[in-house]
């Protein structure tokens, strides 16, 4: 899910578009970029949407938006909103919803909105977000804090905690060459990431001959 300034919808339309196409290339993105409304979000709460866009500056105002209104999603159904990128001016500013923002975008912010939770006796568990990654800009850096619960999503994901680990540094460092390189073609990085899918470092970079 991608929030952004509500003139800037587009710009979420084109991240979730690329996101999508390099770990989901099975989904049409272009029936995901009409902004989302309760009933839209409903079905990405139940799996049947991939994800969409709406207009928030913050991960409280994604929460107010969707919890709010005629159809309002519930408390329990709104922990399962997944992954949460919010886009923001890329240095100063305030994206908040309904403001006016120019220049360059970039994610601010990404959450993990963590899902509702049974303990051993059956009762719900709400645990609150997951802060993944906030960009400092006086700093010109992310600050990373997504290792607090990688063991969470490495079970969510059906893998070992430390194969999740090794997969994402290798992740990172081939997207990085890539940047480097110049190389902005999603074809080229969808093979990349396909790679990936089909054996989660099996070969290459995870290979006992490297």
């Amino acid at each position: 899910m991608v929030a952004a300034p509500l003139d800037r919808l587009g710009a979420a339309a084109q991240l979730l578009r690329g996101v999508l196409a390099s770990v989901r290339p099975d989904v049409d993105a272009a029936d995901l970029t009409e902004p989302l409304n309760t009933t839209r979000a409903r079905r990405v709460v139940r799996g049947t949407r991939a994800g969409g866009i709406l207009a928030a500056g913050t991960l409280e105002e994604v929460f107010t938006g969707l919890g709010g209104g005629a159809l309002p999603l519930s408390e329990d159904e709104l922990t399962f909103l997944g992954c949460v990128l919010v886009l923001g001016p890329n240095a100063g500013g305030d994206a908040g919803e309904g403001r006016s923002t120019r220049g360059r975008l970039r994610v601010i912010a990404a959450h993990y909105v963590r899902p509702l939770a049974r303990d051993a006796h059956g009762h719900s568990q709400r645990l609150g977000p997951a802060v993944l990654a906030t960009w400092d800009r006086e700093g010109s850096r992310y600050e990373h804090f997504a290792w607090g619960v990688l063991p969470e999503i490495a079970a969510r994901l059906g893998m070992r905690g430390g194969d999740l680990d090794r997969d994402l540094h290798h992740r990172r460092d081939d997207l990085a060459g890539l940047a480097m390189a110049g190389v902005t073609g999603l074809g080229q990085v969808r093979q990349l990431i396909e790679g990936y899918r089909a054996g989660y470092g099996a070969s290459g970079h995870g290979s006992e001959s490297h």
